[in-house]
């Protein structure tokens, strides 16, 4: 299997692994290593995180979308903005 980032640039290079959420191929310089961590639960619904961690790849645009997700989105964002005027105007169940 070939990295899908590659082949959209026109190159070719062997995928080492596959992105956790799409599923592209990606190679050793298109693929995002970050740690996960897992956990378990333990008596009394405690939760213990299990050491080491695991590994989690994800490919660029994956990481990157996972990454914005973590920050809140700002009003003057189009689909906050259009999301704000179809709740307003009644076609939609936004609340702001």
């Amino acid at each position: 299997m070939n990295c899908f980032d590659c082949d959209h640039a026109g190159d070719v290079a062997t995928a080492i692994a596959i992105c956790s959420d799409c599923g592209a191929g990606v190679c050793a310089d298109h693929a995002v290593v970050r740690p996960h961590h897992l956990t378990r639960t333990a008596t009394i619904n405690r939760i213990i995180v299990v050491e080491p961690p695991a590994r989690l790849i994800r490919c660029v645009a994956c990481a990157t979308a996972h990454d914005a997700a973590d920050h809140p989105v700002e009003p003057h964002h189009e689909l906050f903005r259009r999301h704000a005027t179809l709740g307003a105007a009644g076609h939609g169940n936004f609340v702001m």
